[in-house]
């Protein structure tokens, strides 16, 4: 009886549902078992084995995109409303989106046991809260904006320049000897200090070129305040405005970029007096053209395009915060 009244006041229907707000709500747990440290997909087996959960079906994941096509065929084959449980980090909540983001009967809640959860700071609720089963279980649901960048659909943020450099670099160094992840990170940094502080692409915003820089230090297109771990990125951002929070900082000198780069972290950079170099809007659709092929990075996903363009999708998926 509790669950009947849940869906009925999380999920009331709406104009062009196809489901039957009667229906039985469906639980889908879908664990990637190689995200974060050493064994941190217990924390979600445990918490299941204690509540015994009716109608409850857990999936693992074993290869990249398994947890798309998980999502999308248990969601798509199911005749109930589905709560999708994403136990990873942003990489294994992004594919779980992917599958399920078009379909109108399901909600999907983020369970946070990467090593990467940067979409979940955005909301004013604990990690651990996110890692509690049984409150995510007696949670509700809000609709949150997506973004669309070419083919590809995101939650937190599409950026393009130094910071999608040093991601794409940091692979390369961890296949170094001897080398762990974390200094892999500060190795590629350095590196991109000294050669990744240049990007060259035309920016349009609402169709309109932005006459601005001729080189770019980084571009961010967010509906997430965060990336890279914790820097606040896009402190202005909403995932519920149907905008794109929008931020560029053109190309900087070493020293300049060190002593900014604080600043940048905490979120403190859209107003900062002396940044000069920085600007932010906010706009419905954001495109990126480049003669020469460029990365791209799409919730951390990396990819090499001349052309990106980048528009909201509102109010596109429904996400239950616990």
């Amino acid at each position: 009886m509790f669950w009947d009244g849940f869906v009925k006041h999380c999920f009331q229907k709406e104009k062009g549902d196809k489901w039957d707000k009667e229906d039985v709500l469906q639980h889908l747990f879908i664990i990637n078992k190689t995200a974060g440290k050493n064994d941190s997909y217990l924390q979600v087996t445990k918490q299941l084995d204690k509540l015994n959960i009716e109608n409850c079906t857990v999936k693992y994941t074993q290869a990249k995109g398994d947890a798309t096509n998980i999502a999308r065929d248990f969601v798509k084959n199911s005749h109930d409303f589905v709560n999708v449980y994403s136990c990873g980090g942003d990489g294994t909540f992004n594919e779980v989106i992917n599958g399920i983001y078009d379909l109108d009967n399901c909600a999907v809640a983020p369970v946070p046991i990467g090593s990467g959860n940067d979409f979940i700071r955005s909301f004013q609720t604990k990690k651990e809260d996110f890692l509690n089963i049984d409150k995510l279980l007696k949670g509700t649901a809000k609709s949150i904006d997506l973004i669309k960048c070419n083919d590809k659909i995101c939650a937190n943020s599409v950026n393009i320049g130094f910071d999608c450099a040093v991601a794409k670099n940091v692979d390369i160094f961890k296949k170094w000897p001897l080398i762990s992840s974390s200094f892999a990170y500060k190795l590629s940094v350095v590196y991109c200090l000294v050669s990744k502080r240049k990007h060259k692409f035309e920016i349009y915003a609402d169709n309109k070129l932005l006459p601005m820089s001729s080189t770019y230090l980084l571009s961010v297109s967010a509906k997430g305040k965060y990336y890279g771990g914790g820097i606040k990125c896009a402190p202005y951002a909403d995932n519920m405005d149907g905008l794109i929070d929008f931020m560029f900082i053109d190309s900087v000198g070493i020293i300049k970029f060190l002593s900014f780069f604080t600043s940048f972290v905490k979120g403190e950079h859209i107003n900062d007096s002396t940044a000069d170099f920085v600007f932010h809007n906010k706009y419905n659709q954001i495109e990126y053209k480049s003669k020469t092929p460029i990365e791209i990075g799409v919730d951390g996903e990396i990819f090499t395009v001349t052309e990106a363009k980048i528009s909201v999708l509102k109010n596109a998926l429904k996400i239950i915060l616990p």
